[in-house]
């Protein structure tokens, strides 16, 4: 399956391993632990440890010698959701969740009061011909649900708001 990774203005794709996605050109990888390896590209060696991640929205923190990477990994589908405007996104600041795409709600998972962790699931939106789980996208108290199973919803129709 194709992935891609960004960094900092940086979208690398390929249909490989991680490895060869971080690493485009030939590299000789050698695990030295759960989350660690050793890379040798171009006679140079470098330490790559994964700090955290990768989370429900493929964010991931790399340590490359040291320095650290913020990167994003997105399969095939994300990419085309990215591609056609269709990721998850939050209002301005906040943690509200709206809806990333047209369909219709088959399941609400939460109420107003509850808290909720970061990639906690909020509801089950049919769309596509799929069921895709739209999860928090931070930590926090859910203000209001102004979805219900059934209803259709449009792409950006607010489905979560969360307390600011």
């Amino acid at each position: 399956m194709a992935q891609e990774i960004q960094w900092e203005g940086v979208q690398v794709t390929n249909n490989t391993a991680l490895q060869d996605i971080l690493s485009p050109e030939h590299a000789q990888w050698s695990l030295r632990s759960d989350r660690s390896w050793s890379v040798v590209l171009r006679g140079r060696r470098y330490k790559v440890e994964v700090e955290k991640g990768p989370d429900a929205e493929g964010n991931a923190t790399l340590r490359i010698n040291g320095v650290r990477k913020d990167i994003r990994v997105m399969d095939e589908r994300t990419q085309l959701l990215e591609k056609m405007g269709m990721s998850v996104a939050a209002s301005a600041g906040s943690g509200d969740v709206n809806a990333p795409m047209p369909g219709k709600v088959l399941q609400v998972l939460v109420e107003p009061g509850h808290a909720v962790e970061e990639g906690q699931p909020l509801l089950v939106l049919e769309a596509m011909k799929m069921e895709n789980v739209i999860k928090a996208i931070a930590t926090g108290t859910v203000s209001e649900v102004p979805v219900h199973e059934g209803d259709a919803v449009e792409k950006g129709s607010l489905l979560v708001g969360f307390e600011s």
